[in-house]
């Protein structure tokens, strides 16, 4: 104790240090069960470019570059997947530590980084050769500078636009999170000049990164972009609805319509990028590109269909908050890579994680027993399930339309911020892609963080409504 009688903080802390410590042997097990990575999805060609390192047309390279530093130490992938966990873990401190300074009780605090370092999607994307981890990471270090200080300083604005330019690099959904860093500077800073000049440093330094990839892009492939695989994306998300006999496009594009009937759709990765019917059949004109020819089938589609559209997109972004398991639904198939119970056994695991593992390690590495079924046990109790993520986002949004005169500096920009840009980064890919479970991490990573910000706007009203105990001493 302390010389007035209040605990010393490192008592204070003391459930965090030991939920953290606990989270570490999780992640020492599953580094343990299944050396030394799940490779499958885009790790494959993570790897590729940051041997031969380029930019690509299908996905910024910032996590590459991220692999290729660390291949500079060790090409061994248990240096990546070891990284990676630790980045889970400072995750969770950066979030823990903002919530303290901006007033969060320590337990209320460390209940909202339960899910960033327990829940079993969070943990499989850290042990797989993915972006995933390193997007959240840099996205929450980005939110803790700009919020440390109630009123912004210039350096925090400073690193805050970087770091998120830098997450848009790693993956390309980060663009519009620099629209919500500018708008929560307009709310924190103090006066008029403040707020311009703030929003101003957020947006240059967050260009900064950006414009130079672009330029490296350009000197490299011709275009100023970060990717051009927007209209491949696009075109996968109309596969779920579009009926092609009502739909007006050009003769070269009607190889894009899918042959199987609107009542038995395959997965929208299928169409986009595996079918032998679709893609590889496309032959546009001189002058047009399979990118272009892709994006306007999609966009006649869209204005074909658009209730069609909207309701995809609506039937998508409900169910991160409707489901109670991370199973396939509707015409999605791809599940299996994100569970731990069906990567306890490689050899039963997908045919391109096989072929991944035999190019890279030269061969299919075996898990071991009896801490792989533990784990894949563990993976099918604990996770965030949809109905618990809908709660999280009423708590949130209770407390920020709470009035709170008493609260000064107010929290309701800081937990305004931390609810939009998970609800923001999970609809992105429903608009423009396609429904996959690995995208909706910033549920696990964000949304906690608001709802720890509601709550302890809303407990002091809700005990000061408290009735107060009776007095049962004799007289």
């Amino acid at each position: 104790m302390a010389t007035d009688g209040t605990p010393t903080r490192w008592r204070t802390e003391l459930p965090f240090l030991v939920t953290l410590a606990v989270a570490a042997g999780v992640r020492v097990v599953i580094a343990v069960a299944f050396p030394p990575a799940f490779l499958m999805s885009d790790g494959p060609a993570y790897l590729d470019i940051a041997d031969h390192l380029a930019p690509s047309p299908d996905r910024p390279v910032g996590y590459s570059i991220f692999l290729r530093g660390l291949s500079e130490m060790s090409r061994s992938l248990v240096l990546v997947t070891s990284a990676q966990h630790l980045l889970g873990l400072l995750t969770a401190v950066a979030a823990y530590a903002l919530l303290r300074r901006r007033g969060v009780k320590p337990w209320v605090a460390t209940a909202a980084t339960v899910p960033v370092m327990f829940d079993a999607m969070q943990l499989l994307l850290e042990h797989a050769v993915l972006s995933d981890v390193l997007f959240g990471f840099l996205v929450v270090a980005a939110v803790a500078a700009l919020a440390w200080w109630p009123a912004p300083r210039w350096w925090t604005t400073v690193l805050g636009g970087a770091l998120l330019g830098l997450a848009t690099l790693v993956r390309v959904l980060g663009e519009p999170t620099v629209v919500l860093a500018a708008l929560f500077l307009l709310l924190v800073a103090t006066t008029a000049r403040s707020r311009l000049a703030h929003v101003a440093l957020v947006l240059v330094t967050f260009a900064l990164p950006v414009t130079a990839y672009a330029a490296w892009y350009h000197h490299e492939n011709g275009a100023w972009a970060i990717t051009q695989s927007s209209g491949r994306t696009l075109y996968m998300r109309t596969t779920t609805f579009v009926r092609c006999a009502e739909l007006r496009v050009p003769d070269y594009e009607r190889v894009l319509c899918p042959d199987d009937p609107l009542s038995n759709r395959q997965d929208p990765t299928w169409y986009g990028w595996h079918s032998p019917e679709t893609v590889p059949r496309l032959h546009p004109p001189g002058g047009v590109t399979d990118e272009q020819a892709m994006h306007d089938f999609a966009v006649r589609a869209i204005k074909a269909q658009p209730g069609d559209y909207a309701r995809a997109v609506w039937r998508d972004f409900r169910l991160a908050f409707t489901s109670y398991d991370r199973d396939d639904h509707y015409e999605m198939s791809t599940s299996v890579k994100w569970k731990f119970a069906d990567i306890v056994a490689y050899e039963n695991s997908s045919h391109y994680m096989r072929l991944a593992f035999e190019s890279r390690l030269g061969g299919v590495p075996a898990p071991h027993q009896p801490m792989a079924d533990a784990v894949a046990a563990y993976g099918r109790a604990v996770y965030l399930p949809g109905p618990l993520a809908l709660a999280l986002v009423i708590l949130a949004a209770a407390g920020i339309v709470v009035r709170r005169r008493d609260q000064q500096p107010s929290t309701r920009p800081l937990a305004l911020l931390t609810l939009a840009l998970p609800l923001m980064l999970i609809l992105i890919p429903d608009v423009t892609a396609q429904f996959v479970w690995r995208y909706q991490l910033p549920l696990v990573v964000l949304l906690p963080l608001s709802a720890a910000l509601g709550w302890t706007r809303l407990w002091p009203l809700i005990a000061r409504r408290r009735p107060a105990p009776t007095d049962r001493t004799a007289a």
